[in-house]
C-alpha cells in the first residue's frame, strides 16, 4: 500500500480555502491599494502640497496618536452605537408603515408621494427642526438618524409589498389566511428578499445623515466631532485619517454584513444555490 504524501488530502482544501480567500481580498482591495499608491507617489514627488494632502505615513501616524491622545475607539464606539440605534427604530417604523401602505391602497396614496417627496429634500436641512424640538445635544443628532433612515426604507417596503407574486397572495387567500395573520405570515416573509436592498440603502442613508449631524452639533461625542475639532485646529491630518476610518467602516458593514446577509437570505428564500 503506497504511503500518502506528508500532509495527507488535508492539504489541498486547506490551500484552496487560502487561495480563495487572497483571490476574495484582491478582486475587493486591488483599486483601494492602486488610489493608496497614487497618494502616496503624488505627496511623493510633491505636486500637491502636504498642507493641502499630506503623506499617507502622516495620516496613519496622526491616527495612531488618535487613539492614544483623542480616544479614537471611543468616538468610533459612539458613532457605531448611536447608527445602530437610529438604524434600528427607523427601520421597525418604516417596514411597519410600509406594510400598512401597502396593504391599504388608501394609505399608500398618501405616504407614498410624501415620502418621495421628503426623500429628495436633504436629510439633514430638516436638523434645525430637530434642534429645535430636541435641544441642541445627541437627541437631535439621533432623530436626524432615524429619519434619515426612515424615508428610503418606507418607500423600499412599499415596493417589495407589490413585488409579491399575486399567485402567491391568492394562495394564502385560499388556505384562509387574512387580516393581521395574512400579512405576518405571507406578506412580511415574502417581501424579506427585496426589503434586504432597502436595508442597505437606508444604512447608508443613516450613516450620512448621521455624520452631518455630528458634525454640525457640537458636544456630540464621535467620528463628527472629531472632523469638527480637526478643522478647527486646521489638522489636516486628522481629517483625512478620520474620513479614512469612515471609509473603512462602510466597507467592512458592506462587505462582511451586508453581503453575508444578502446571500444567506437568497439561500434562505430559494433564491440562489449554496455555493
Amino acid at each position: 500500500m503506497t504511503a500518502e504524501p506528508a500532509g495527507g488530502r488535508t492539504g489541498v482544501p486547506g490551500t484552496a480555502a487560502v487561495v480563495t480567500a487572497a483571490v476574495w481580498v484582491v478582486r475587493r482591495l486591488w483599486l483601494l491599494a492602486l488610489l493608496l499608491f497614487l497618494w502616496w507617489l503624488i505627496t511623493r514627488a510633491g505636486w500637491v502640497s502636504a498642507v493641502k494632502l499630506p503623506p499617507p505615513a502622516d495620516v496613519w501616524q496622526e491616527l495612531v496618536d488618535a487613539f492614544r491622545d483623542r480616544d479614537l475607539l471611543g468616538a468610533i464606539g459612539s458613532t457605531l452605537g448611536r447608527l445602530l440605534q437610529g438604524w434600528a427604530v427607523g427601520v421597525a417604523a418604516a417596514v411597519t408603515l410600509g406594510l400598512f401602505a401597502g396593504a391599504i391602497p388608501f394609505v399608500e396614496d398618501g405616504v407614498r408621494p410624501l415620502m418621495s417627496g421628503l426623500q429628495a429634500v436633504p436629510t439633514i436641512a430638516f436638523l434645525p427642526v430637530a434642534i429645535l424640538w430636541f435641544g441642541y445635544g445627541p437627541a437631535a443628532v439621533m432623530a436626524i438618524t432615524i429619519f434619515g433612515t426612515f424615508k428610503p426604507m418606507t418607500l423600499a417596503t412599499i415596493s417589495a409589498v407589490h413585488q409579491i407574486s399575486p399567485t402567491l397572495r391568492q394562495a394564502g387567500r385560499a388556505m384562509g389566511a387574512k387580516g393581521l395573520f395574512f400579512q405576518r405570515t405571507l406578506v412580511l416573509p415574502a417581501t424579506v428578499p427585496a426589503l434586504v436592498t432597502g436595508l442597505r440603502l437606508s444604512w447608508a442613508f443613516a450613516w450620512r445623515s448621521l455624520m452631518a449631524a455630528e458634525l454640525i452639533v457640537g458636544g456630540t461625542p464621535g467620528l463628527g466631532q472629531l472632523l469638527e475639532e480637526g478643522r478647527e485646529l486646521n489638522d489636516i491630518q486628522l481629517v483625512i485619517g478620520v474620513i479614512v476610518v469612515i471609509a473603512a467602516i462602510g466597507i467592512v458593514v458592506e462587505q462582511v454584513a451586508f453581503t453575508r446577509f444578502e446571500r444567506w437570505v437568497k439561500h434562505r428564500w430559494g433564491l440562489a444555490t449554496p455555493v
